[in-house]
């Protein structure tokens, strides 16, 4: 957005683009909060319906036992057969629980719902049953004085490998002539006839209600090809919809589809009823509907382009001109000069600007000549700053710089470098027994011994006081000391000018190498002070060397 034809088109685009996204996201908006809602609400109607649907078909099923019951209590084998195992041991009855199962076994072929007919007696000991094997089933510890007379669910609803279908358990007492309770008929139904009911309330778009047990296996589903699958093929679906019943989640369905599913708990049996509808379908208009409106406003936005193009050219090209020859002026070509032919803000611009090449013209000769003034102050200033103004050598700003940039060398291209730190030996002493003016011209020419000592692409810095550091670039500790021994040689016998005398003067010097574990400016000084110390401890006028091994002297 550099130029002012990039600014008008940007401003066009965002004119048009801002309102038409609000009005655009602000509508979306709220209708994917209607669809949500509504989405929402049909689940739960979905939900309770099947909830509903369940307790009236078991409601049903109650009804039916208690007829067939009834008509089971006038039978004169079942009554003989119940009050002759209250009253004697089954070990003198043989006969008699064998006819009632025959009994049983004619009456379940008369009912197409039902996969068990069995009769227990007041303990619940089964007396008959029109199987072999009769299903398990465990009576309150207060039955049966409590038992109702409308019929109790015994089993409840669940999944059965055995008969492969969803069954429930009612039981219902069988009374007597004078209401004495003799047992129960307690009868099995299978839930498949359930299913029908559940589809019927399915509509477009797609959707499923699907009942699971306890153990989370789907017994009935509006779609049977349901039954053998999953909920889902995620981790605590079934969990999530329980934990908040009646609150919809997003998941992929048994039909590995994503689905919009919430649970319904039903209270009086423990079943859980899912109603699921497809993502997909639910969603398919409203993504239309957002694709057909993008694509509007991408439309409106070419269109506006358009014309903020048309504009910014009528604009843009005048002052194209001027750009051009300020880029001119810029190179150095002061021979440029517009015409002008306009009256408005661009002749007024176009005029001062050839008052302005005019003006420049004359005063390129000073402009020059300042310009390589200012030049000459400017590394004037720029070597006072780095310099020290007794030695010429680097200062301790500078030195600081140089290390830094060393060590990022050597962590690049692991290259080691060398560090020499020097201490001219009892310089105090020279200092007060010769004065100061012998002190700084002791060490100006141990700064120049040292500056001819060392390669172009070699560093030295004063350090402070009379020390020096010596920076030998891709340099290793031995060949350093060899650097170190010449110079220690050459600023043996110094002429002090101002007492016009030879002076014997000496250095201790302390060698590095760098290392890996060189992590900063201050580890990498403190090594070499300690190399330094060494060899003050050593004597003075030696080299001390400390290599990556075993440190040695250099005598």
């Amino acid at each position: 957005m550099k130029s002012i034809k990039s600014k008008i088109i940007v401003f066009s685009i965002l004119a048009t683009l801002i309102p038409s996204l609000g009005l655009g996201i602000s509508s979306f908006q709220r209708n994917e909060e209607m669809i949500t809602e509504n989405l929402a609400r049909e689940l739960r109607t979905m939900a309770n319906y099947a909830g509903r649907e369940l307790d009236l078909w078991i409601k049903e099923q109650m009804l039916a036992v208690r007829d067939l019951a009834a008509s089971i209590s006038t039978s004169k084998i079942l009554i003989e057969g119940l009050s002759l195992d209250n009253q004697i041991s089954k070990s003198k009855s043989v006969n008699q629980p064998k006819a009632t199962e025959l009994y049983l076994k004619s009456v379940h072929k008369r009912l197409e719902t039902v996969v068990e007919l069995t009769i227990v007696d007041v303990q619940g000991e089964v007396i008959a049953s029109n199987v072999d094997e009769p299903l398990p089933v465990l009576f309150a510890q207060n039955w049966p004085e409590n038992a109702s007379i409308q019929g109790d669910v015994v089993i409840s609803p669940q999944w059965n490998e055995h008969y492969g279908t969803a069954i429930v358990s009612i039981a219902v007492p069988i009374l007597s002539i004078d209401d004495y309770i003799l047992g129960a008929l307690i009868v099995t139904f299978d839930m498949q006839s359930l299913q029908p009911n559940l589809k019927a309330k399915i509509r477009p778009p797609q959707g499923d209600i699907l009942l699971l047990d306890q153990a989370g296996h789907i017994m009935l589903a509006s779609d049977t090809l349901l039954l053998d699958k999953p909920l889902s093929s995620e981790l605590n679906v079934l969990s999530r919809l329980r934990d908040n019943p009646g609150e919809y989640d997003i998941f992929l369905g048994p039909k590995q589809e994503k689905v919009a599913g919430l649970a319904y708990l039903s209270e009086k049996t423990p079943i859980t009823i899912i109603a699921t509808r497809d993502y997909q379908l639910i969603y398919s208009a409203w993504e239309q509907q957002r694709n057909i409106f993008a694509g509007l406003v991408g439309i409106i936005i070419l269109i506006v382009t358009a014309i903020a193009l048309r504009l910014s050219h009528a604009i843009v090209k005048p002052l194209q001109r001027l750009i051009d020859a300020t880029e001119k002026i810029v190179k150095g070509d002061l021979d440029v000069k517009l015409a002008n032919g306009q009256r408005d803000e661009i002749g007024q611009l176009t005029h001062r600007f050839n008052q302005m090449t005019d003006k420049l013209r004359q005063n390129q000769a000073e402009i020059n000549a300042a310009a390589i003034a200012m030049q000459q102050k400017n590394q004037l200033l720029e070597t006072l700053s780095v310099t020290d103004n007794l030695t010429g050598l680097y200062n301790r700003n500078k030195l600081n710089a140089i290390i830094s940039d060393q060590l990022a060398r050597f962590e690049r291209n692991k290259r080691p470098f060398a560090v020499l730190m020097i201490d001219v030996d009892y310089f105090k002493t020279l200092n007060d027994s010769l004065g100061h003016v012998v002190g700084d011209e002791i060490l100006a020419a141990v700064a120049k011994r040292i500056s001819q000592s060392i390669r172009n692409v070699d560093f030295a810095a004063r350090f402070g006081g009379d020390e020096f550091i010596i920076i030998l670039a891709e340099t290793t500790v031995g060949e350093a000391e060899k650097t170190a021994e010449r110079i220690r040689t050459q600023v043996a016998d110094i002429h002090c000018d101002s007492i016009n005398q030879d002076l014997h003067v000496t250095l201790s010097i302390g060698v590095i190498q760098s290392e890996p574990d060189d992590s900063s400016l201050t580890i990498l000084l403190s090594r070499v002070d300690s190399a330094l110390y060494e060899a003050k401890r050593a004597g003075r006028d030696q080299v001390y060397c400390l290599s990556p091994s075993t440190p040695e002297i250099a005598p």
